[in-house]
């Protein structure tokens, strides 16, 4: 089952690389990020309604979840959005891909859970497979402390770091026996109106594309990679933790470049087949590392 798991969060996350192309439009991706998780939620709230599902919550479960909905669908994506205005994609991928890495140290310090040598040896593994996927792009880039690469390069670095915080709170209130749908239900409403309120002291104007591609691409974000993909996903974290679940975003920057190669002409090189075949050498390796007991 988690390995069914896993498949999924993979070709939902994979193939939305592709999706999110067709969302740079007029609207600002900010704006966007909203009505991708508005709907997700009004989905998911549908879903509680027609399965009869409990909606009705104590305070401290919405402290919870606002507090999961500012980490994981808000914070996160902020940050990556000032990262893309100065990196490239493959740099992107490469910093989100650290996940992992941030995902085992941050455990330890704030939820107390115990590092996996496995996890850490299999995460490095797969990094440096993805370096090698990337490295024209790496070795195109002109690094500098006071370039813009090092602004993107932070920016980046903390979208990760705190997309890692509400991946490991997810994981703590599935622990609690806290219900997954209506969790993310929640977390992805505050998440969203979270961003509103961010974007209404911003000089972002609040606008929607009816064209065919973006509203066609923003179902897809919507329904595939955020109510499957993030239920899945997270299903998948209170089942294995967090820290061998995050591998996930190191594999799915490959899976993109497969559809990339099907629809877009993308040319794989030895090289880039040898960084393939060193992700799923780490990922064999992050995916039998021992369950805590």
């Amino acid at each position: 089952m988690n390995a069914l798991l896993y498949f999924v969060v993979l070709l939902a996350w994979g193939s939305s690389w592709f999706a999110i192309s067709f969302q740079l439009s007029d609207v600002a991706p900010q704006v966007s990020i909203v009505w991708r998780f508005l709907l997700a939620s009004l989905l998911l709230f549908a879903w509680c309604f027609i399965r009869g599902l409990k909606l009705n919550f104590p305070w401290r479960d919405h402290a919870n979840w606002l507090l999961l909905g500012f980490f994981l669908f808000c914070i996160n994506y902020i940050c990556a959005y000032f990262g893309t205005f100065y990196l490239a994609t493959g740099l992107i991928c490469l910093i989100f891909s650290t996940l992992t890495l941030f995902t085992v140290f941050n455990g330890f310090i704030f939820f107390n859970k115990p590092i996996r040598l496995p996890i850490l040896i299999g995460a490095v593994v797969g990094i440096g497979g993805l370096s090698i996927i990337f490295s024209n792009e790496i070795s195109n880039t002109q690094w500098s402390l006071s370039s813009d690469v090092a602004k993107g390069f932070i920016w980046m670095l903390l979208a990760t770091f705190f997309a890692s915080i509400g991946m490991l709170l997810s994981g703590q209130f599935q622990a609690r026996k806290i219900p997954l749908v209506q969790s993310n239900a929640f977390s992805m409403l505050y998440g969203s109106l979270i961003l509103i309120l961010y974007i209404s002291f911003s000089d972002v104007s609040f606008s929607f594309d009816t064209s065919y591609s973006y509203v066609i691409s923003l179902v897809y974000l919507a329904v595939i990679a955020s109510v499957i993909g993030f239920g899945v996903y997270l299903k998948l974290v209170g089942n294995i933790g967090a820290d061998k679940a995050s591998y996930v975003n190191i594999f799915t920057p490959t899976i993109a470049l497969l559809l990339s190669t099907l629809f877009e002409n993308y040319q794989w090189s030895w090289i880039g087949l040898v960084g393939v075949l060193l992700i799923i050498v780490g990922n064999i390796i992050v995916l039998y590392a021992k369950p805590v007991n």
